[in-house]
């Protein structure tokens, strides 16, 4: 009778383990918290004709965004051009072609548009979207950051 309890028993646990890892899925791998995600400021002015004395001209030196704010995360964390709209004389396809030449780069959270893609473009406006994500987790930032690109500084 003794011998009979402990098979039973055994079974159970038996059964109870097997039924616990069948109903196990991949646990996801920490966390991605964008919910307050954004650029401050959101947008940066850039100029097809800058002064050849100034440290941007010497330096061949992009304009850059602020890093991003607002994002929590397991790292690494990883930010990539998804896509842009454009306004005000702005060319989507030349802009894309600058992304793919390297000339729009954004890398930890830091988005450059530099001086080889600003003469490649047409004066407008081009606003971006990107994705973060890390191993498990991804969130879109539509329309995020704004460059808005024309021939020269205004003047005072």
């Amino acid at each position: 009778m003794k011998n009979k309890r402990i098979g039973s028993i055994g079974i159970l646990v038996l059964l109870s383990v097997l039924f616990t890892l069948s109903s196990c899925d991949r646990m996801k791998v920490g966390y991605l918290n964008t919910t307050n995600a954004s650029y401050n400021p959101d947008t940066v002015f850039a100029f097809r004709n800058i002064d050849p004395k100034s440290e941007r001209a010497k330096n061949n030196a992009p304009w850059t965004s602020v890093r991003i704010q607002g994002v929590a995360g397991t790292v690494p964390i990883n930010y990539e051009y998804v896509s842009v709209k454009t306004a005000k004389g702005g060319d989507t396809q030349r802009f894309n072609e600058q992304v793919k030449k390297g000339n729009v780069l954004i890398q930890g959270g830091i988005i450059q548009l530099f001086q080889a893609g600003v003469k490649e473009i047409p004066n407008g406006t081009y606003t971006l979207t990107i994705r973060v994500y890390n191993e498990d987790h991804s969130a879109l930032l539509k329309d995020i950051f704004t460059f808005v690109v024309s021939d020269n500084a205004p003047t005072n």
